[in-house]
């Protein structure tokens, strides 16, 4: 079982086509076109996971404004709070013009009362998807209690994630923990130090462009798997659903980080918040053949 928590996100996309500059300021007019909004931050990585593996269950906050994109389904658990974040990218002509957050820190700790009782006493896969709104306050205690492999993708400082089966920062999020890296050796020597004495099983650094870094008993680089960018919204998210159905499914961690690095690659080449699908599973596992 792969159990999914973290700050619910949602991401609205507003979309239309531009032909003509505002005269009340020097801004493009975008004329409306379609609008939609889907499940963002825990919730992509959740929707990730649940295309290819239905053993999952997600816990997270939801409020009355969205209440509609949260149907009842005995594989999710919400929790009421007043506002979730909302992120609202406004489109024209397929080119990312802007974008709005309307956001406040959660306030609640119902979910992660309820969650330390029940799901830290399972064991299998947790995946924590922090993006410090506020669903999970002390990931500290909650890795401590946990019997399951923890996986984390940190928005805090990487202390409060010691423990963790498995911990992946981006190279801002490792960089804001050690210090700038000048060179690939002084970034594999500080993430070593940085597994060692964080305690964790692994870590996983995505480098963007430069690939992944894995250092766990031994330190490996993954280049990019990526062919052609059109959007990076969620390739983080769709990354840790990889990592966590690669460890659900007990594959290597040099396997998961490697289809995890192609399914990354798969999502940003589409536009928007993209959803893998079980042809894209089959196909990141061929090639590791």
């Amino acid at each position: 079982m792969i159990y999914v928590t973290g700050d619910m996100i949602i991401d609205e996309y507003i979309y239309g086509t531009t032909t003509r500059i505002s005269p009340e300021a020097p801004v493009p007019i975008v004329d409306l076109t379609s609008r939609e909004r889907r499940w963002g931050g825990v919730g992509n990585v959740y929707k990730n996971i649940l295309q290819v593996y239905s053993a999952a269950r997600l816990a997270c906050y939801k409020d009355k404004i969205h209440d509609s994109m949260f149907p009842d389904n005995e594989k999710h658990t919400f929790f009421n709070t007043n506002k979730i974040p909302l992120k609202t990218r406004i489109m024209s002509n397929n080119r990312y013009m802007s974008r709005i957050d309307d956001e406040e820190y959660i306030q609640d700790t119902e979910l992660e009362n309820t969650i330390l009782e029940t799901w830290n006493a399972q064991s299998g896969v947790i995946v924590l998807s922090d993006y410090n709104k506020g669903t999970i306050k002390n990931p500290l205690e909650f890795i401590k209690k946990s019997k399951a492999k923890v996986l984390v993708d940190p928005k805090l400082s990487l202390d409060n994630y010691k423990g963790a089966y498995l911990l992946k920062p981006n190279k801002k999020e490792f960089e804001d923990y050690v210090g700038v890296c000048k060179t690939p050796k002084e970034l594999m020597a500080k993430a070593q130090l940085t597994r060692d004495h964080l305690e964790l099983q692994h870590l996983v650094v995505t480098l963007g462009e430069d690939g992944v870094l894995l250092v766990g008993d031994t330190i490996e680089h993954y280049e990019s798997r990526v062919e052609e960018v059109f959007d990076v919204t969620g390739a983080g998210d769709t990354f840790m659903a990889g990592l966590a159905l690669g460890t659900e499914a007990n594959m290597s961690i040099s396997a998961s980080t490697r289809t995890a690095n192609k399914l990354a690659g798969i999502a940003v080449s589409h536009n928007g918040t993209y959803t893998i699908t079980g042809e894209d599973w089959v196909e990141s596992i061929k090639e590791l053949k």
